[in-house]
């Protein structure tokens, strides 16, 4: 028996499908290994640093040491200092007006913290809810 007679008596094409599947999947192991060799040289390349910076850092108990800047608290201003803020603001709207214009106004005028300026006002009750999204401006809390 020869031919494609004897391939197909001896698994010749279920052979066939296999070998092309183990080397389809090589070459995309492959492809991928490449794609990704910058990560390692760049790995490869620091290799002295991590090593330097390990012999620096001094052993502690179990305990990491956190480097860098230490987390300063930023606090709000007060609510007089807001109200102070935010008088001019919401006397340009129209009564009753939404949050958010007056959101947008004190973005474009570029305050801090939005916000929570404007949830502080609010808790002060400076901001009065009126129902239905629409605020107004305390005005004897407000001056």
């Amino acid at each position: 028996m020869y031919g494609f007679d004897n391939i197909a008596a001896n698994n010749g094409w279920a052979i066939a499908v296999i070998g092309a599947s183990i080397v389809f999947a090589g070459l995309v192991v492959l492809s991928f290994a490449i794609s990704q060799i910058h990560k390692i040289l760049e790995l490869w390349d620091k290799r002295d640093i991590s090593k330097e910076r390990q012999k620096e850092a001094p052993a502690t108990s179990g305990a990491q040491q956190i480097r860098g800047t230490a987390y300063k608290a930023q606090h709000l201003p007060s609510v007089n200092d807001l109200i102070s803020v935010y008088r001019p603001l919401v006397e340009q709207l129209k009564e009753p007006f939404e949050l958010s214009q007056l959101f947008e106004i004190s973005n474009k005028m570029d305050l801090a913290h939005p916000h929570l300026s404007i949830k502080q006002l609010w808790d002060a009750d400076v901001l009065i809810a009126l129902g239905d999204g629409a605020f107004i401006w305390n005005k004897q809390k407000g001056n």
